[in-house]
């Protein structure tokens, strides 16, 4: 399989003589891990499914075993769509085991978004849940099967509801004896593809190699001080970036703990908060936002939890006004998928830094702010941000010419963010050129939701913008030309047709607005600006803004 990496030579090199990248691989990371720690919990999660190093290790093993005779060869994908449950770890570790790309993917995505992924990775074997939010899952990927011709086995992890028939985790571990030994795996090997919605319609699918994603996490871990001691809270989905390095890899990594958390409901964050004696968490601002109402109405121990870190959003100076008073700091950072959160506030940095900036480079990591040229611009004039570093990603999945578009000869990933920085480093974003909505951390794609919506009868045109959202951040608002003004669209039928579509829940827009006509410059682009305004202007007029 052709994967399109995109080494740079001299850049590789520097990196192994400044030590960032080395020869271990993340299964070395695992295996001193449980070497070091075999009886301490590794991970449990919000239904107490607990797990110790050796008893993880063990469960890992088997997995591997099934894999290795399900004709998982090193370096082909097994993927698995599951929520934030101990068994992700355990299949995690199995594909380290095994030699296998590991290929986590968001819970929430359906038929369309599940296909393309799998047939893209030409995946051999999938993990899903039995059941998780009462979707049926296994009734999705029977109806997709015939689609995927690479896929040999499907595994159901039975959590919420237990099944008689096919293949299940359980049986899977009860019935194979571990691996004996690792397969041999370089650290410039691919280790895994997360997938990101973006500008571009369909996921892309973002490749890591093992010293990537090690090379992140250590820095990321110098930044925040984490170490062995520490308990990670993640209820973020561990499918995303997140997730998956910040709440997963980095805790084995270091041998600490990690909790998780597969639905978010802050009084459950607390809970484990408070019982697991948790000293970190990270996620968007909307957790941070719920978890403080939360404890206005209830006290909970929370006296272990030390810092919460918060991406992708401004953090309002009530928030971390108001975590302080409880005990805990809340720091900004930065990042994306290709190149892991890569700035952060300083855990002794004064508030002002979190609530003005979006934090200054780890160590490793170069960050610049450049012109349409790619040109360097003066301190505290606005341009698109890059990053260089070890950490960032090494290419798109089979996408070596939109590689070539965000990543330069030189190893500069060019993230479509706006932002600003300062004579100390600092970068605020603020704006993007890009043309996405965050959704509670969630990136939607714009061009996505308006090529679905031009398939509905009634529509004839349509722009999709964000709108402000005090908890999420932003919601996305579909601005709607109809075909026939006497048979507008409601938002009822929107819906019920992006759920005919099998499109992710987050996706769908959630609020129309009927227009006659759209802005649009001489060439015919939308002037998405206008209609941002227009719809900010409306939320203040009735009320939802201040």
């Amino acid at each position: 399989m052709t994967f399109g990496i995109k080494f740079i030579e001299h850049r590789k090199s520097e990196y192994r003589k400044k030590g960032y990248w080395g020869d271990a691989t993340l299964a070395d990371y695992w295996k001193m891990a449980v070497l070091s720690a075999p009886e301490k919990v590794a991970v449990v999660d919000l239904q107490g499914t607990c797990y110790t190093y050796a008893e993880l290790d063990d469960a890992a093993g088997r997995v591997a075993a099934f894999l290795k005779e399900a004709g998982v060869a090193p370096g082909d994908f097994v993927s698995f769509q599951l929520p934030g449950w101990a068994e992700f770890t355990v299949i995690y570790a199995a594909c380290l085991k095994a030699g296998a790309v590991a290929n986590p993917i968001l819970p929430n995505y359906r038929a369309e978004e599940l296909s393309y992924i799998l047939n893209k990775c030409e995946s051999k074997v999938l993990f899903i849940p039995a059941e998780f939010r009462n979707y049926d899952y296994p009734a999705m990927v029977r109806s997709l099967a015939p689609q995927i011709p690479s896929l040999r086995e499907v595994v159901m992890v039975e959590k919420e509801k237990k099944v008689n028939v096919g293949i299940t985790l359980g049986r899977v571990i009860k019935e194979f004896s571990p691996l004996a030994g690792n397969s041999m795996r370089s650290a410039d090997d691919l280790a895994a593809v997360l997938f990101t919605s973006g500008t571009e319609g369909f996921p892309k699918g973002v490749m890591f190699t093992h010293n990537n994603i090690i090379a992140a996490e250590r820095a990321f871990a110098a930044r925040l001080n984490f170490n062995c001691f520490d308990v990670m809270l993640m209820p973020a989905p561990v499918a995303h970036a997140t997730g998956f390095h910040h709440g997963v890899t980095m805790p084995f990594m270091f041998g600490a703990k990690s909790v998780l958390q597969d639905i978010f409901k802050p009084d459950k964050s607390l809970e484990l908060i408070e019982n697991e004696r948790c000293t970190c968490s990270m996620g968007a601002t909307p957790f941070v936002y719920d978890i403080l109402r939360e404890l206005q109405k209830k006290k909970y121990d929370i006296s272990s939890l030390r810092l919460f870190v918060c991406a992708g959003a401004p953090i309002p100076r009530h928030m971390v006004e108001e975590a302080l008073k409880e005990g805990f700091k809340i720091l900004s950072g930065y990042g994306s998928t290709e190149s892991v959160p890569h700035a952060f506030v300083r855990p002794d940095d004064p508030p002002e830094r979190t609530i003005n900036t979006d934090g200054v480079a780890v160590p490793s990591v170069e960050v610049r702010v450049v012109d349409e040229s790619r040109r360097t611009v003066p301190a505290g004039v606005e341009g698109e941000e890059a990053s260089r570093g070890p950490n960032v990603f090494v290419g798109y999945l089979k996408e070596p010419e939109l590689t070539a578009r965000f990543m330069d000869d030189e190893g500069w990933f060019y993230s479509g963010d706006l932002c600003t920085m300062d004579d100390d480093g600092y970068i605020r974003i603020t704006g993007r050129k890009k043309d996405i909505i965050i959704r509670g951390g969630e990136n939607i794609s714009s061009s996505e939701v308006e090529d679905i919506l031009l398939q509905h009868p009634k529509v004839r045109e349509a722009g999709v913008v964000a709108m402000p959202d005090e908890r999420l951040g932003e919601r996305t608002c579909a601005y709607i030309v109809p075909h026939n003004a006497d048979k507008e669209p409601t938002l009822e039928e929107i819906v019920a047709f992006f759920e005919e579509k099998n499109v992710a829940k987050f996706k769908y827009p959630e609020r129309i607005e009927i227009v006659e006509s759209l802005p649009r410059t001489a060439s015919g682009k939308i002037q998405k600006y206008l209609l941002r305004e227009d719809i900010k202007n409306k939320l203040q007029q009735e009320g939802y803004l201040k």
